[in-house]
């Protein structure tokens, strides 16, 4: 059996996603940063003081460890690195100063990238894209990311991101 719209569905996903993230690494060379690096600072900007496993549990950009990205962030001076007081094995990470002077510039970059995405979609079709990746997301291991990113607007049993 051909699955002609499966595999359409499938292809325009992996078109989109490298077009974005094509768009989105030029916009971010400007920053010295990539996309995965610029994840980590919104992340931190959005929740500070958290470990590795922590930050790692709300990333969509990368599975597993982000301990790489963050030696570099903190190599960069853009994260800094304190010893748990309540476990001293353990390191929590929050943004620098200089840190967050990039993810104010990285938001400014997001800020035109969500424009240029206005420009193409009304918020009807984009309401009904979301719900419909919703719905494809819920069976993957990356919607207990996108819960903890609070990523989904309002309920997040109604299908909105």
């Amino acid at each position: 059996m051909y699955y002609q719209q499966e595999e359409q569905f499938r292809y325009h996903i992996l078109a989109m996603q490298r077009a974005g993230n094509r768009e989105l690494t030029v916009q971010l060379k400007e920053l010295d940063l990539t996309p995965s690096q610029a994840e980590v600072l919104t992340v931190l900007n959005e929740r500070s003081m958290l470990t590795l496993k922590e930050i790692g549990q709300h990333l969509i950009c990368e599975t597993g460890s982000p301990s790489r990205l963050v030696n570099t962030l903190v190599k960069n001076g853009l994260v800094e690195g304190k010893t748990d007081e309540q476990d001293q094995r353990a390191r929590r990470y929050r943004l620098s100063n200089q840190g967050k002077q990039k993810c104010t510039a990285v938001k400014q970059i997001e800020d035109r990238l969500y424009k240029h995405i206005q420009s193409i979609y009304t918020e009807e079709e984009l309401k009904i894209l979301n719900q419909l990746f919703t719905k494809y997301i819920e069976q993957t291991d990356f919607h207990s990311v996108f819960r903890k990113r609070s990523l989904y607007e309002g309920d997040p049993d109604s299908g909105e991101l």
